[in-house]
Order: structure tokens, then sequence, then C-alpha cells
């Protein structure tokens, strides 16, 4: 009899431990993440991929109470080039801790708390949708937020961690209220949070249309009117302040300080539909490569063609599961897709940007193929090859990011253009006064760093995408906002900036006259109008 009841609290021990661990594992993960995200998070100079030191100046903009204008340039423009949700986040810190560049660190701090959030809201996703357990969620969502390439995100002012945070529990929101009758008001919330994501990227609008394509598919007209409406209330303000404000900048600078959509146009009006099909074989390969290099790094070329072919097989009974359990981060991940392919720009920093679902569906692939269960020898090797090239395809995976710490590959980029800066900064601090106008390719960092007015010298446009601009070419476009905005100095760095001023010097009658040097190849040019 005794020996019937001894195991009962043995029972009770393991669930207890069990619950425990439970509990415990959310705060391992928010631990793990934010402490890795820490320690890449640093003080380095900001604008190395342009966007985070464009983000500042809108976020000190917004903070300093003189609204959504790009602060830098001369008149203060209206911004209309970036969603205000990140650049609104950013402005609430820089309240909170407004000495520049000591804020840096606090900045780039929140983007590793956000990307912690994001690794819980990961593991919730996929313990809710796809019934992991809740170690194999939390280690998926691990791998996923911890990737190389993931890491960028803390070590750079990016708006991706902010945007995860709101798409993952938009997703898990989506999912319950699509499946079932749902009340007004929960439609109306998915709407706020849908319009809310793409207030913080632009390609939040692949959420918008999919949750609508969800609601239409299962015949609930009503709802997917509701959700639309709300999502239109908090989309419509921006998008009317975007075109009330197209213009306001010389045609150069429009391309990265007006509207992605006018960007876009231009583009299409140039070159027509054949824009399209020409970016998507351009973006296309670029992915390959990409994907090639994540799980098969240093192999031999067909080697790595094979394993993509198992990527992609894998990825596509991903897929198959993904829309069976969660059909609203399919479709999602499916607009999303179309965007990424057919919009003109290199398309990896998007991929990474939802990362967590782009990993989840070889997983997906290769959950269910382990769960194949037959009897038949031919299935039975077909799912131990299956599971095989799976396992190959994870340590390639894990190879790739071996490798990405060991070089510390998501600072490289910063790491050169701190380089280049640096000597620009003393050049400009010893050289001018505060209130001269400053033409840079680096202009958001150059006014961050020493207050100093600053313009652009370069122009951005969907051709630069299939090929460099020509020195004449970027000497055009400088002509313009040089005679626009009749800076001080031209203040140049880079090689193909470089180039371009030397254009303008040797023409007849020249534009520019060189005045000095600094180290690191650096220029100043002053305008011979002036």
């Amino acid at each position: 009899m005794t020996g019937a009841v001894a195991p009962i609290p043995s029972v009770a021990s393991a669930l207890r431990s069990r619950v425990a661990l439970d509990r415990l594992l959310p705060l391992l993960t928010l631990a793990i993440v934010f402490g890795t995200g820490a320690l890449v998070a640093d003080v380095s100079a900001v604008g190395s991929i342009r966007d985070d030191a464009m983000y500042l100046v809108l976020a000190k903009s917004l903070a300093t109470g003189h609204g959504l204008h790009w602060l830098h340039v001369p008149g203060a423009p209206p911004a209309t080039h970036f969603p205000p949700g990140y650049p609104a986040m950013l402005a609430m810190l820089w309240w909170l801790v407004p000495g520049f560049p000591a804020n840096v660190v606090v900045f780039k701090l929140a983007n590793a708390l956000l990307c912690a959030v994001a690794a819980l809201a990961t593991a919730r996703f996929v313990r809710n949708r796809f019934g992991m357990s809740e170690i194999g969620a939390h280690c998926f969502a691990l791998i996923a937020m911890l990737g190389a390439p993931t890491l960028s995100f803390s070590a750079l002012v990016m708006s991706e961690p902010l945007f995860l945070t709101l798409l993952l529990p938009a997703l898990l929101l989506a999912e319950r209220v699509t499946a079932d009758p749902a009340p007004a008001r929960d439609v109306l919330l998915l709407g706020f949070i849908a319009g809310a994501a793409t207030l913080v990227r632009t390609n939040g609008i692949a959420l918008v249309a999919a949750i609508g394509l969800v609601f239409c598919w299962r015949r609930r007209f009503r709802d997917a009117a509701i959700f639309g409406l709300a999502s239109l209330l908090v989309l419509l303000p921006w998008q009317l302040w975007a075109n009330a404000n197209a213009g306001a900048v010389p045609a150069p600078m429009q391309g990265n300080y007006e509207s992605y959509g006018g960007w876009l146009a231009a583009g299409l009006r140039s070159e027509g539909m054949a824009l399209l099909a020409r970016t998507a074989a351009r973006t296309s390969g670029e992915l390959t490569i990409m994907f090639r290099a994540l799980v098969a790094p240093g192999v031999p070329q067909a080697l790595g063609y094979l394993a993509l072919t198992v990527l992609a097989g894998l990825s596509a009974l991903g897929v198959r599961v993904m829309w069976r359990r969660a059909p609203v981060a399919t479709a999602f991940l499916g607009f999303y897709a179309t965007i990424v392919v057919f919009w003109p720009f290199t398309p990896g920093r998007f991929v990474w940007g939802v990362w967590p679902l782009v990993l989840l569906l070889p997983v997906l692939g290769a959950r269910e193929i382990m769960n194949l269960r037959s009897t038949q020898p031919r299935l039975r090797a077909l799912r131990l090859a299956g599971l095989g090239a799976a396992a190959i395809l994870a340590v390639g995976y894990a190879a790739f990011n071996v490798s990405g710490y060991r070089h510390r590959s998501w600072n490289t980029g910063a790491r050169a253009f701190s380089g280049k800066l640096e000597p620009l900064l003393a050049w400009v601090v010893a050289h001018t006064a505060r209130d001269a106008l400053l033409a840079s390719e680096s202009e958001g960092s150059v006014y961050l760093y020493t207050g100093r007015p600053t313009v652009p010298v370069g122009t951005f446009t969907v051709n630069d995408y299939f090929k460099p601009r020509t020195p004449a070419d970027n000497a055009d476009a400088m002509r313009i906002i040089i005679e626009r905005y009749q800076p001080n100095a031209v203040v140049v760095s880079w090689g193909w900036y470089r180039a371009a001023v030397r254009e303008l010097a040797l023409r007849q009658p020249p534009v520019l006259a060189a005045i000095d040097t600094f180290p690191g190849g650096g220029i100043v040019l002053v305008p011979t109008s002036r």
C-alpha cells in the first residue's frame, strides 16, 4: 500500500518544478537577449547607415518642440520621408536624456530592451499558434533574436525592434480575432495596432493588407470594413501631411527627404512597369546570395545551391503549416515578401526586420517531417533524409553566426564610418563658425555632433540600385543643392563624392574651389559664386 502512494509526492514536486521553469524561462530569455544587446551597444558615431542619424535629427526636432521637421536644413522643411512612430519614441527618450552624444547609448539600450520584448513575443507566438513546448519556444526565440545580423538592431539606432515589438503581438491578436466572431472593440483595437505598426515602418502596410484579406476570405466583410476604417484613421493624418508637403526640398534631395511613395513613383514615371521586373530580378539574386551564405557558408557553389533547394523545400512545407495555424502571419509574409522583391533597394535589412517569422518557416517544415510516421521503408528513409538535411542547414546557420560573432559583424560598417567621420568633424569644429552652413555626405551626423546647419551633397534615385552614379551625375545633383542653399563650405570624405567635387571644380566656369584637405582623403571646397 505504501508503495502505491509513494510516487504522488514526486509527481507533485515535478509539476511544481515544471511550473517554476515555465515562469523562469521568460525572465531568462528577457535577460539573455537584453544583456547581449547591451554588450554591443556603445556610443560609436551615428550615421553609418544614414537613417540612424536622420532618425535622431527628427527625435531632437520633436523633443525640442519644433515638430516633425528637418531641423538641420535651412528653413527646417517638413519631414515626410520616415513615418513618425520611431522618431516619436526616440524623442521621448531624448526629452528624458537630452545630452547628445551621451544619450546615444540610451537609444541603443532601448532597442536592446525592445529586442528582448520581441523575443518574448516570438516565444509566445510560436507556442500559442504552433504548439511548441515552453522550452522549445524560448530556444527558438533566442536563436531568432541573437543571430549576428539581428544584433545590429542594438548596435545601431534602427526602427526594426519597435516594429517587431508591435508586429508579433498584433499577429497573435489578429489570429484570434479573425478566427472567430469578435466584439467590434477588438476589431477596432486590431486596426489601431496595425496602423501604428505601419507608422513605425512603412512595410507594415503588409500587416494591414493581410488582416483585411483574412477577414474577407472568411466572409466577415463588416469586420473587414471596421478594421480598415480604424487603420485608415491612424494612417490618414500622416498621408495628408506627406502629400501636403511634397516638393519642399530641391529635386535631388527628395529621394532622401520626402516620401517613399513619391520616390518610387518617380522611378515608375521614368522607366514604366519594366522597373518592377528589373527590380525583381536584382533583389531575387541578392536574396539567393544572402540565404546561401546563411545556410552554406564557405562551401562550393554547387553544394550551396543544393542547400538552398533544401531550404526552399523546408520553407514550402512550413508555409503549409503556417497557413493552417496562422493564416494572418502567412498572408503578412506573402505581402511583405512581395514588397521586398519589387522594392528597388537592397533587401537584406527588410528580411532581418522580420527574421523570427522568416526563420520559423524552415523550422516548421522540419517539425512536419519529424512528425511524419509511417511503416513504409521509403517514407521512413525520406523522413531520415529530410531531417538529416535540416540538421546540416542548422549547422551551416550556426557556422555563419559563429563567424559573425567572431568578426563583430554587427558594427563593421559603423567602425569604418567612424574612421571617416572623426577627422571631418575635427576640421569642422576647428575651422568653421557655429552658424556656418555646410554641405556634406554625412549631413545628419555633422549637424548632430557639431551643431552646424547642413545640407546633403548627394541624391537618391531608383536607378541608384542598379548602377553607380557617375561623377558627372553626382556633380549635377550637387550643383543644384549648392545653388539653392549657397553653403559656406562643402566638406566630403568618400571617394564618389570626392570625384564629384573635383568635377565641379574643373568645370568652366568652376562651381567649387578647393581650399583645404584633412586626414582620410577629405576635401574642403567653397562655392565660387559666394
